[in-house]
């Protein structure tokens, strides 16, 4: 009898160790004012009539509190209309139609006794280097109407940085299969000299409450010469670049802007094609230019890791890397040639916190501490940019406000 009951036990233990499933009958979305509670329950991937447990819940919390118009999500259970079932309530704090993300800090760098003023790569814990602003107005039950202006720094070795204006229109729970699909017309403002018109389609589908995969197609023009004296060459194609890519990401991070805690992977396949202006230069002159044709594609990976160490110190460490292969070819130079280049880079980060886990609600305020080392291949070749090996150091104190308008970086750092 005692063997029996010993057994009964240790079949037992597992179960009960187990989070207990909840029953959703229904999900209410709550505190919505311009938002659509139909884009909360297709965004947070769950359904009602199905048992969730409660690490399921917080993880679709988490999952639409990285929505770029909810700043929060709370979650509670309530009764249900029978014993054993509930009601999930999606407490939501939305943002404002006009929003913002501006990162604001300058590093100032000591280049052989010369200090310049940086905007350099940002650690893994500031979100990456970013500048944009613009308006979004939700139209029906699932449509998202947006206009504005956006900069970022890619630092790929065969793409084209600049800042654009673009409107668009982004359709959630695609074809009810809880999939997105967004249609920008962008307007480039720097970088190659005048822009055209350009489309950009990015489709979303979420796989789980932690992995979505990216397909995107994005084309950037710039005025053929005519229209541009920036670029001295019978050019018929124009400038420009077309993109299309593919990026698979986890993400099981505790906040989407300041995180302490959880992993992000990414893993990003890249085709484009690339039209441009090769100068041939003889004593400082430009004495012949001609367009030139680009093709490539390349793989970039990524990795980081972040740990709380106690309430106001974490660690954070990061992997990247990037393979990328171009054929060329110059009407200037006469010849098509192919480069291929590698990129591996290695970054490791202490944060102090100056705020309590309580007031970093609503951002934070830091001090960071980072080295990066990164290798780089091919650094002679033209074909590439961004190809200079970087050894770096970085100190920074920062102040991170996160509000319903949108998401600003203060502060000053210095990099050697």
């Amino acid at each position: 009898m005692i063997r029996k009951l010993l057994l009964l036990l240790l079949v037992a233990l597992p179960l009960s160790a187990e989070d207990p499933p909840f029953f959703i009958e229904r999900i209410e979305v709550r505190n919505h004012h311009r938002v659509s509670p139909d884009v909360v329950v297709a965004e947070s991937l769950l359904h009602e009539g199905r048992a969730y447990s409660e690490p399921e819940l917080r993880d679709a919390a988490r999952r639409l509190s990285r929505l770029p118009f909810l700043l929060s999500v709370d979650f509670s259970l309530e009764k249900g209309t029978e014993r054993g079932r509930y009601v999930l309530v999606l407490a939501i704090n939305e943002t404002k139609p006009f929003f913002y993300a501006l990162d604001l800090v300058p590093y100032l760098e000591d280049d052989e006794g010369n200090v310049d003023v940086d905007y350099r790569d940002r650690p893994a814990s500031s979100g990456g280097d970013s500048f944009g602003f613009g308006f979004r107005w939700f139209v029906g039950r699932r449509g998202v109407v947006h206009l504005g202006a956006q900069a970022t720094r890619e630092d790929r070795a065969f793409t084209r940085e600049y800042a654009a204006v673009s409107a668009g229109y982004t359709q959630y729970d695609l074809f009810g299969t809880r999939a997105f699909a967004t249609l920008n017309l962008k307007q480039p403002i720097e970088g190659l000299g005048a822009g055209l018109l350009s489309p950009q389609v990015v489709i979303g589908m979420p796989l789980t409450t932690k992995q979505t995969l990216t397909l995107a197609y994005d084309e950037t023009r710039f005025a053929p010469e005519g229209e541009d004296d920036s670029f001295p060459c019978d050019c018929e194609d124009g400038v420009g670049q077309r993109i299309v890519s593919a990026r698979w990401s986890y993400n099981t991070t505790n906040e989407p802007f300041v995180p302490t805690q959880g992993t992000v992977l990414n893993v990003t396949p890249n085709y484009l094609f690339a039209d441009g202006v090769d100068n041939r230069v003889v004593n400082n002159r430009i004495v012949e230019s001609g367009p030139f044709h680009a093709r490539a594609y390349g793989l970039e990976v990524g990795a980081t890791r972040y740990h709380e160490l106690s309430e106001r110190n974490s660690i954070w460490g990061d992997l990247r890397g990037e393979w990328a292969r171009i054929d060329r070819e110059s009407a200037v130079s006469e010849r098509s040639y192919a480069n291929t280049a590698t990129s591996a880079s290695v970054g490791l980060g202490y944060v102090f916190s100056l705020w309590t886990r309580e007031e970093r609600a609503g951002g934070d305020n830091r001090f960071e501490v980072t080295a990066r080392y990164t290798n780089k291949s091919n650094r002679e070749s033209d074909a590439f940019h961004g190809y200079d090996d970087d050894d770096a150091a970085q100190v920074a104190w920062s102040w991170i406000r996160r509000s319903s308008f949108g998401t600003l970086r203060l502060g000053v750092g210095y990099a050697w």
